[in-house]
């Protein structure tokens, strides 16, 4: 696996013509090997109808949707894939593709570029669920923790989000600080708690311009995709959106305002790819 210079990506149902235009630019910057999996026939024509070359993918046929997903599943347990990426699926079968248990949750990790940072700002959630505790923070972040390393950023400053006048979010605040504390995990900071105007208030003292925040996490998953549609109405940003499951990374395009969402997820995770192969070619130089 070492020796392979260049992701391998499996994009199950990519019929949407922007998905397609956006594979052909991310092939021509050699980003990695595209893997098509659906309906051969409609890919080539959606491909045809805009003078796409579909030969710079590889394009399996699953014509049906559930062959499809069995087909991608495969792909990727047997390793001929290291990411996947979902089109306009039905947001059940995530957990099929990706092999995690029906009862267990699929995370996400939202990577914003802001125009004004300096830094990647990272957005945690564990799970989809309305009502979360700290034991569901604590896991958003450790799963942006795996993430964040992944892409060589060494120091992780967590802010968490919460209505200040709500004990329970600070008491969870605290809690959660000392349980990574006692986890071992050193590279994590978390600062006080902040609601979202201070933390992008200049007249706050740790505003988010000042500090090097990098990982907000949300009061839930719903507030998260407020302030995702926030940004994508009101700034330039570019927005990865990574789905986790077990150890494996997805692109939810279902996610993604435009082609430069799109092509910033595969930069992403085209960079995780290369930082794991650099670590693997670094411990077989030891060896």
């Amino acid at each position: 696996m070492c020796l392979v210079n260049i992701m391998n990506i499996a994009f199950i149902m990519p019929y949407e013509i922007n998905v397609l235009k956006t594979l052909d630019n991310a092939s021509h910057l050699n980003l990695g090997n595209f893997i098509l999996i659906g309906d051969k026939k409609k890919i080539m024509e959606n491909c045809f109808k805009v003078s796409i070359d579909y030969s710079h993918f590889a394009i399996y046929d699953c014509p049906e949707e559930l062959e499809a997903i069995d087909f991608c599943h495969d792909f990727l347990q047997n390793r001929r894939c290291d990411y996947v990426a979902f089109g306009k699926i039905p947001a059940s079968y995530f957990n099929r593709i990706m092999d995690v248990k029906e009862e267990a949750q699929i995370g996400a990790v939202e990577v914003i570029d802001l125009p004004m940072l300096r830094h990647y700002l990272f957005v945690s959630n564990s799970s989809r669920h309305l009502n979360v505790d700290f034991d569901d923070k604590k896991k958003a972040i450790i799963q942006a923790e795996a993430l964040i390393k992944a892409l060589n950023i060494k120091k992780i400053n967590a802010a968490m989000i919460t209505n200040l006048n709500n004990k329970t979010d600070l008491l969870e605040t605290n809690i959660i600080k000392m349980i990574l504390k006692d986890d071992k995990f050193n590279n994590i900071n978390i600062f006080d708690s902040f609601t979202l105007a201070n933390l992008f208030s200049i007249n706050c003292p740790n505003n988010i311009y000042q500090t090097h925040i990098n990982l907000l996490i949300m009061r839930n998953y719903e507030t998260t995709r407020i302030f995702i549609d926030t940004l994508r109405i009101f700034t330039d940003a570019k927005i990865a959106s990574i789905l986790v499951g077990g150890k494996n990374y997805a692109i939810d395009f279902s996610e993604t305002k435009d082609n430069g969402d799109i092509l910033f997820s595969l930069l992403i995770l085209n960079k995780i790819f290369k930082e794991k192969k650099n670590t693997c070619y670094q411990e077989q130089s030891v060896i």
